[in-house]
């Protein structure tokens, strides 16, 4: 009889532990589980947000090097001087490969990397010598080539979209723009960012509103638009800097800005390419991501 109440004691307290066990594993494994599934999913989507972010930036610098190139033809005609043939790729393999060598396998990559050395400085002072010769051309005006910002103390912050396909502000459908936003305050001085001729000046209440457009020669022409005010005539001459007008919001604009252009034997391209005298690198590659990444246009 003791034996049974024994038995049905110890089944009673298997029980008891067996249920608290449960609702342990309920409430606080249960809790802790869907804590960590709550972590999770906060770090999945940290991680594709940073990976964006990442694929980002690793195209536009990407495109650094073919922006730096397009530069470099436009204004020298040649492709920029590279220094990869120079340093090295600075793998460590080739290191190990130079002390495990024997002596007539390191004279033989010694003298290959000796010509690859030479061939490299050959075409690096051809690239130099095509810019001196393109410098001393007494053709080459840099006083004509539209490469400063048309507006003074303009911050990176205030950069807005840059050509290509934007949003248009009013009708929230897909529309090219031709041209960049630059951000300021309503009367601010706009300035040529280039000598030349103006060769057109427009007041309306549509479309890019009053605008100036100047012609600098060898194909380069720069547009002014949306101006509150308007300073030069056409076929009038002026010189880098001087003030052309003030920013408006004139014509079809979504809010105060200038926007402006420069193109290329007619074609549209993109201003901030033109900004270099201006920009230190670091704040180049600021406004190119900023540019380029806003997809709303202000006009």
């Amino acid at each position: 009889m003791k034996g049974n109440l024994y038995i049905r004691y110890l089944l009673l307290g298997l029980l008891i532990a067996l249920g608290l066990y449960g609702i342990y594993e309920l409430v606080y494994i249960g809790k802790q589980d869907r804590a960590l599934q709550r972590e999770n999913k906060y770090l999945q989507e940290h991680y594709d947000n940073l990976l964006a972010r990442s694929y980002l930036v690793d195209d536009v610098l990407k495109g650094l090097q073919a922006r730096d190139n397009q530069i470099y033809h436009n204004i020298f005609n040649v492709d920029p001087p590279s220094e990869e043939g120079l340093i090295g790729s600075g793998d460590e393999r080739e290191l190990e490969n130079y002390f495990a060598a024997d002596e007539e396998q390191l004279v033989k990559s010694s003298h290959e990397a000796l010509e690859d050395l030479a061939r490299t400085a050959g075409q690096v002072d051809r690239q130099i010598k095509a810019i001196n010769d393109c410098l001393s051309d007494k053709n080459f005006n840099k006083e004509n080539f539209p490469s400063v910002i048309p507006l003074e103390n303009l911050t990176i912050a205030r950069t807005g979209a840059t050509t290509g396909k934007k949003i248009n502000p009013f009708f929230k459908t897909f529309a090219s723009h031709t041209g960049i936003d630059l951000m300021a305050p309503y009367g601010t001085d706009v300035t040529a960012t280039a000598g030349g001729v103006v060769v057109e000046v427009l007041k309306q209440n549509k479309g890019l509103g009053n605008m100036v457009i100047i012609d600098h020669g060898d194909g380069f022409q720069t547009t002014y638009a949306h101006l509150s005010d308007i300073y030069v005539a056409i076929n009038q001459k002026v010189k880098r800097g001087k003030v052309i007008g003030r920013v408006g919001n004139s014509g079809t604009s979504f809010s105060t800005s200038l926007h402006y252009e420069v193109r290329k034997s007619g074609r549209a391209v993109d201003p901030v390419n033109y900004f270099f005298a201006n920009l230190s690198p670091s704040a180049y590659s600021d406004m190119l991501l900023l540019a380029n990444t806003t997809g709303q246009s202000l006009d």
